[in-house]
């Protein structure tokens, strides 16, 4: 154990310094997201699915920010050899970039998969409470038209009340997908 901590400190800093940005990024969007009153009524139609979905997308960018730099040939080069501060620890690190490659793109999918996930709670909110007849708060938002307020789009895309379910989408849209590059290879 006491070799295993003397050879690979630096690559267990490096990670928990990359999880710990992560779950910071995460952590600070969904209560930006949760808690302003900016996103008030737009989490009264959608709840906290919001939130998970714009954190999500956050950490998205940043880690598809970094997908590509453990592959860059000129910049590891440079890292290894020119540079004064690249050490035998640091240089050892760099043997390992296709793992730290792998990784993120590990946490690119985890991070897709809540964003998706995400994003289908926020079709089903707003189709329920556009549906809704209650005279809830999300009722009375999502009926609200666009000529009521001055300026910017509706709070709730979906302006006709449907009976279309988020699994019912799912296939249409996964249908049109399929279709569509079938057509495009003939």
């Amino acid at each position: 154990m006491g070799n295993w901590v003397v050879n690979h400190w630096f690559s267990a800093l490096f990670l928990a310094v990359w999880l710990g940005l992560n779950v910071f990024l995460f952590v600070d969007a969904f209560l930006k997201y949760e808690k302003a009153d900016k996103y008030f009524y737009t989490r009264e139609i959608l709840g906290p699915s919001l939130a998970c979905a714009r954190a999500s997308a956050l950490c998205l960018n940043f880690n598809s920010m970094l997908i590509l730099l453990p592959v860059c040939r000129n910049l590891l080069s440079f890292l290894r050899g020119t540079c004064s501060f690249c050490s035998r620890t640091l240089r050892k690190q760099l043997d390992h970039n296709l793992t730290f490659h792998k990784l993120v793109a590990y946490m690119i999918c985890l991070h897709t998969a809540i964003h998706i996930i995400a994003h289908l709670f926020n079709f089903h909110r707003y189709s329920r409470s556009r549906q809704a007849t209650d005279g809830s708060l999300a009722s009375i938002l999502s009926s609200l038209s666009h000529h009521e307020k001055e300026e910017g789009p509706w709070l709730n895309p979906i302006q006709t009340p449907s009976h279309i379910t988020p699994t019912m989408y799912i296939f249409t849209v996964t249908l049109n997908m399929v279709l569509s590059s079938v057509n495009s290879n003939l």
